[in-house]
């Protein structure tokens, strides 16, 4: 898919600009890997000392992520499931898809194994791949008028705390939407292996959490002469999206005297400009800066470190969002068109510019020194009603409106109730979805008027070892039909040698999303 960058009149923006060394198709990079069991399974870490990197790794295609859904209010009436006719194979009429629920860890079947989960054959979800065993209900073919009843009973079946049964359903294509899994047939994925759908052109968007460049990921790059490093195992998957992007949250600096040499357990986390070759080499094309610690320090450069970030970040060709040389910058989205559709993607910084809360720990305030003003850099500065309108005015100009907002509590499985508001508050000024990030571990989501909201894909690059929580992070699959979110699912990763994420296996994905539909079932049950 080709970026063509489209003009903002009269507001300052960042504008996607097409790399030189980007691939001719970048969908092929990647496109059309399904099932369970093809993920790149990579044990150990690299040398604690001196030397060469470990071998490189050369990107590996990964099953497909897990799609999501939230927890469904009540169970509707069941739907009355298809009768096959005697003698004959129960398959999905032409031009519909098994759908099931994207709690149900499985992408993928082959053609052979789609009649048997239809007519009850197929009794348990491991004889066709599943990483765990769960018993199979066929719901029969559903048209497009009983689809919602049937999302809530695909859901239904695998809360927390209901008997736990994976259903299964046949619907028209066309029915489709981000809250339900659509299987893979024989690695063929009906929804995301076209190129056009009812909307419009069919393209991928993906994000990732927390990029944090200093300390010990440092430290590891730079003993093994290799700034790449940390992207090796995960560029093949990152590339093969339409458009990429990812929290950057430390600083780019070759002036800066890296405070990790002094101070080991620093928490201002700084590397040189050849970190960017990581971003090229992972199809990354634009990253945000509205967050703590492109500004924050306590070693004393006051805005030096953001400054050098951004004049590094612009000389690479790299746009960056959330943060600017001014307030106006700072509040400009992220702007790019792909096949016609334009989008706006928008950072804030909730936690060292918050206008609204004072410091808490419990609300993941740290402070509200570090926000841009008329004449000064800084982050992007978070107040609900500012925020609130920086959507709305890009919900009246762009088709796809995504506030990447950093706010909330460290190391907690919920999130506090005044960024659930924001979130809300977002979705009700136009947003497609909304995402946010902060806490360094992955939280849950929930679907609110009718659209997703994904609170914290956790850490991606960091050297937080110390848990398996803190060592796990998501990347964020988003398929658009169009202007219309029609997937949304999940890739997990597990951080290697204080840096690197893999890949994680099927078992290791199910039991990351296990986690992530916990955290959903705790904030739908607050």
């Amino acid at each position: 898919m080709t970026h063509r960058p489209i003009e903002q009149p009269g507001t300052p923006s960042r504008i996607i600009r097409p790399w030189a060394s980007r691939r001719v198709s970048r969908r092929q990079a990647i496109g059309g890997v399904t099932g369970l069991g093809v993920m790149a399974v990579v044990t150990g870490c690299g040398g604690s000392g001196s030397g060469a990197a470990p071998a490189a790794v050369i990107p590996t295609q990964s099953a497909e992520m897990a799609v999501v859904q939230p927890t469904g209010a009540g169970v509707p009436a069941t739907a009355a499931p298809a009768q096959p006719v005697q003698g004959q194979p129960a398959l999905p009429a032409p031009d519909s898809v098994l759908i099931v629920s994207p709690r149900l860890p499985l992408d993928g079947i082959g053609a052979a194994q789609q009649s048997g989960l239809l007519d009850g054959t197929v009794t348990d979800w491991a004889g066709v791949g599943a990483p765990v065993s769960l018993p199979v209900e066929a719901l029969g073919e559903v048209g497009a008028d009983g689809y919602d009843d049937t999302v809530e009973q695909l859901d239904a079946g695998l809360v927390e705390g209901a008997t736990p049964v994976g259903r299964v359903a046949s619907t028209p294509l066309s029915a489709v939407d981000f809250r339900v899994n659509v299987l893979s047939v024989d690695g063929r994925d009906p929804l995301r292996d076209r190129t056009e759908g009812e909307h419009g052109p069919i393209f991928r968007v993906g994000m990732v959490g927390d990029v944090v460049p200093g300390r010990n990921v440092h430290l590891t790059m730079d003993r093994y002469g290799d700034f790449q490093y940390p992207f090796r195992r995960v560029a093949g998957r990152l590339a093969g999206f339409d458009l990429t992007i990812a929290n950057l949250e430390g600083n780019i600096s070759d002036t800066l005297a890296n405070p990790v040499y002094e101070k080991p357990n620093t928490i201002d986390f700084v590397t040189g400009s050849a970190f960017i070759e990581g971003f090229t080499l992972a199809g990354i094309d634009a990253v945000t800066l509205g967050n703590n610690h492109s500004c924050f320090n306590e070693t004393g450069w006051g805005t030096q470190g953001l400054e050098d970030t951004m004049a590094a970040l612009t000389a690479a060709g790299l746009p960056y969002f959330g943060a600017g040389y001014e307030i106006g910058e700072a509040r400009a989205p992220f702007t790019t068109e792909i096949g016609g559709v334009s989008i706006a993607i928008l950072g804030h910084d909730a936690v060292t510019a918050n206008l609204d809360l004072g410091q808490s720990r419990e609300l993941g305030v740290v402070a509200q020194t570090w926000g841009a003003d008329a004449g000064s850099p800084g982050t992007n500065p978070f107040g609900l009603d500012q925020f609130l309108a920086d959507v709305e005015a890009a919900a009246a100009e762009y088709d796809i409106v995504i506030p990447y907002l950093h706010g909330g509590a460290e190391f907690q499985w919920v999130v506090p109730e005044w960024l659930q508001t924001a979130a809300r508050g977002a979705i009700d000024a136009g947003a497609t979805l909304v995402v946010t990030n902060h806490p360094h571990i992955i939280q849950g989501m929930e679907v609110y008027a009718g659209r997703p909201i994904v609170y914290s894909l956790g850490n991606f690059i960091f050297d937080q070892m110390f848990s398996v929580d803190t060592r796990q992070g998501l990347i964020l699959d988003l398929t658009f039909d169009g202007p219309v979110l029609v997937g949304l699912r999940f890739g997990g990763v597990e951080i290697l040698d204080f840096c690197q994420p893999r890949p994680v296996t099927a078992a290791e994905q199910a039991a990351i999303m296990g986690r992530f539909w916990r955290s959903t079932d705790r904030l739908a049950a607050r």
